[in-house]
């Protein structure tokens, strides 16, 4: 069991290992190619924030780790991944982000445990994982290959709806709910085989009046945040609810500092199923450089009128909350006395004001998403 009891609130840190890096720099692999505009700009607007609040010089982007020494902060474009690409050497404190040890740790299929022990795997699978997490995830499976994916889903369907979901999958895209045996077989007989022995796909159980909330850490330089929130939904140019933004309640330390809001009994359970989850996923993969975390937890009604609350999948690399957790970084280290802010990310597909006291990340057309607007601000 995790140990959420309350601990006095110690003072803010000073950014004292920043003092031992030369730079900070965007850290885009040979083999990380693609992505949208937007990301990247969000990016690069993210690397230079940091840059003045960590008083770092800002260099040049890295392709390569042969191109700079130990002393520089990294911010990598996507997950890095053990044995591919040119990482070494990496630590906690030359990395903002995640290098995980096997691809498929860094995506949805953790979360969920196979169909039976010999079920097939990835290579590098940890069955213990799923052991650990008990409660802390809704009913589901993950599955390698289509007959496990197969009957995954039928076990499902016995007591109701089941949500076949994409582990790679981004912004609430890539999830198909099916509510029949026929519906599941087209959708698993879709699904690319060598892209399944790969990465798995999750069959997970269906939630309705669903709310998901933002739990997460980040380290940067020797300094910890931890926050909680929710996340807004928006509609896409092509008619589709996706991500939309976060609104995080951000305190000094660890996610044990989170009891210290007076939170509502239903995002204390989330704060506790992100904190078994981070848990059971370090000790089940303890080779990861994590420094970057976040959950999305969902709480909703099942199909027997039960409310809720279970770990969705984390997202360990810079992402879409990342602007809201360094403007709290920056408003933490201007106020040393200040003990909690909110702060916020917001997307809007299409041109957007955005106010005053507000950090642009992005506004501008997108070649592949369109017009986009992102900001991030502190609200109070």
């Amino acid at each position: 069991m995790i140990d959420l009891a309350a601990h006095d609130v110690a003072p803010f840190p000073s950014f004292t290992n920043a003092r031992a890096l030369s730079g900070i720099a965007l850290y885009s692999p040979t083999d990380q190619t693609g992505g949208n505009r937007h990301d990247q700009v969000s990016r690069e607007v993210l690397v230079t924030r940091l840059a003045a609040l960590l008083r770092l010089p800002l260099r040049p982007e890295v392709v390569s780790t042969d191109d700079v020494g130990p002393d520089v902060l990294l911010v990598p474009r996507e997950t890095l991944v053990d044995g591919v690409g040119m990482q070494a050497p990496l630590t906690t404190t030359s990395l903002l982000g995640v290098r995980v040890p096997h691809a498929f740790v860094a995506t949805k299929a953790i979360t969920h445990g196979l169909i039976h022990p010999d079920a097939a795997c990835a290579a590098g699978w940890s069955s213990a994982m799923a052991e650990r997490l008990g409660d802390a995830a809704l009913d589901g499976y993950t599955a390698f290959c289509l007959p496990d994916a197969l009957e995954a889903g039928r076990r499902l369907l016995e007591t109701g709806p089941a949500r076949v979901k994409d582990v790679n999958g981004k912004a609430s895209l890539g999830q198909t709910v099916v509510r029949s045996a026929e519906e599941l077989e087209a959708v698993i007989a879709a699904q690319d085989p060598d892209e399944l022995a790969r990465f798995g796909v999750v069959i997970e159980e269906n939630m309705d009046e669903v709310e998901t909330y933002s739990v997460g850490s980040l380290s940067v330089a020797g300094l910890e945040i931890s926050y909680v929130g929710d996340q807004q939904e928006t509609v896409d140019h092509k008619g589709r609810t996706v991500y939309g933004g976060s609104r995080l309640r951000c305190v000094r330390g660890g996610l044990d500092r989170l009891t210290h809001l007076g939170l509502q009994p239903e995002a204390v359970e989330a704060v506790r199923c992100a904190a078994v989850f981070d848990d059971a996923a370090r000790r089940a993969y303890p080779d990861m450089i994590l420094t970057r975390r976040n959950y999305d937890v969902l709480a909703g009604r099942d199909v027997r009128g039960r409310r809720r609350v279970g770990v969705l999948e984390q997202s360990w690399r810079v992402g879409g909350a990342t602007g809201a957790e360094v403007a709290a970084l920056e408003a933490f280290a201007r106020f040393p006395d200040l003990l909690q802010v909110e702060t916020a990310t917001v997307e809007v597909y299409g041109e957007a004001a955005v106010p005053e006291q507000a950090v642009t990340y992005f506004s501008g057309v997108d070649p592949r998403v369109g017009a986009m607007t992102k900001y991030a601000v502190r609200l109070a």
